[in-house]
């Protein structure tokens, strides 16, 4: 028996999983660096777009309310994968892997601070087909980021010119395309770049700084239970302890303790030869212990996303929505945090050819 299950799970990475960054997950992952188009059957292209409304609010050590430190934002992806032969394929993905937004307005002792963080790459994949159940891959992603911040209540700014840099990308996969089984596990390195930048402590000091975002493993899987049903879901660790932003003067304006692992699990239903539906699970474990950064009040969280894909010959469409129940803490400054949430919503399409 052949399980015609196989894509139900595609699609909804982006539209189930936006709602990261500095409000919502571990350090400042946002995408979650997917290389799922890989395994497309046959040429394939997709779009992908999330919009995320965090929620995410406390009170300072005086019990001034802060208001919502967490603006809203937009995440998107490309990806392209094409098939040279039967054993070989290529496939180019963009993300927007880091990234972050935090901004205080008045009324309590974060009153106008700041921070920002983007970021975008390009990463460059070939797949080969050791045999119909083992593949390898490899390849290089080119990222570019860039940062600033500004504390008036020191008073500091910092701004950190775009800067490039490259990364290693390899992993292999084991699957069972009769049972729509598939175990892949992917490892990024650490990307370093160089950034001018531009210190200010009441005078403008300019100099230039290295920035280098964390390697990564990720281990996704799927599997049919019956011909109209999909288990699928990712593990992924992110080594947050090793990376820091030392400015020239100011030495560490941020960085982390712990490295984060993010858990998902989805279960996807065939409805009807065109429409599919699937819930989806997360769980981010909370670090505890206080001493948040205010840039970044939250410890943890668990998710709950829903959503249906529609497939009309080539073109496949998928929509969904997740709600983020964010952990809560206290900060440095003897700030609360806690009831906070964040609501993502997306779409992702897909074309084959």
């Amino acid at each position: 028996m052949t399980y015609k299950v196989t894509n139900i799970a595609k699609g909804f990475a982006l539209a189930l999983a936006a709602s990261t960054g500095m409000a919502a997950a571990g350090g400042l992952d946002r995408s979650g660096q997917s290389i799922d188009v890989l395994f497309e059957s046959g040429n394939h292209a997709e779009l992908s777009f999330g919009f995320i409304t965090p929620s995410v609010t406390g009170v300072d050590f005086l019990a001034n309310p802060t208001g919502n430190m967490a603006p809203a934002y937009t995440i998107a992806g490309l990806g392209l994968k094409i098939g040279v032969s039967d054993k070989l394929s290529f496939a180019l993905i963009y993300d927007q892997p880091f990234g972050a937004s935090a901004e205080y307005g008045a009324g309590s002792i974060y009153a106008g601070m700041e921070a920002h963080v983007t970021s975008s790459a390009i990463t460059a994949l070939a797949r080969y087909d050791v045999s119909d159940r083992i593949i390898v891959f490899g390849g290089a992603s080119l990222q570019t980021i860039s940062a600033d911040v500004n504390n008036p209540t020191d008073p500091y700014a910092l701004d950190v010119a775009s800067g490039t840099g490259t990364g290693l990308v390899a992993g292999a996969a084991y699957q069972i395309p009769e049972m729509a089984l598939r175990v892949a596990l992917t490892y990024r390195s650490e990307i370093t770049s160089t950034h001018d930048v531009i210190e200010d402590v009441g005078i403008a000091f300019p100099d230039t700084m290295d920035i280098t975002t964390p390697k990564s493993i990720n281990l996704e899987f799927q599997t049919g239970i019956n011909p109209k049903t999909l288990i699928f879901g990712s593990v992924r660790w992110v080594n947050w302890s090793a990376f820091s932003v030392d400015a020239p003067l100011a030495g560490v304006v941020l960085d982390y303790d712990n490295d984060v692992t993010t858990y998902s699990l989805g279960v996807g239903r065939k409805i009807t030869d065109n429409l599919s539906a699937a819930i989806t699970m997360g769980y981010e474990r909370a670090i505890g212990g206080g001493g948040a950064n205010p840039f970044a009040p939250t410890d943890g969280n668990v998710s709950l996303g829903l959503g249906v894909t529609y497939t009309m010959g080539a073109t496949k469409i998928t929509a969904g929505v997740r709600k983020v129940w964010l952990g809560d803490t206290t900060d440095v400054a003897g700030g609360i945090w806690n009831g906070n949430s964040a609501i993502a919503a997306g779409v992702s399409i897909g074309f084959d050819f």
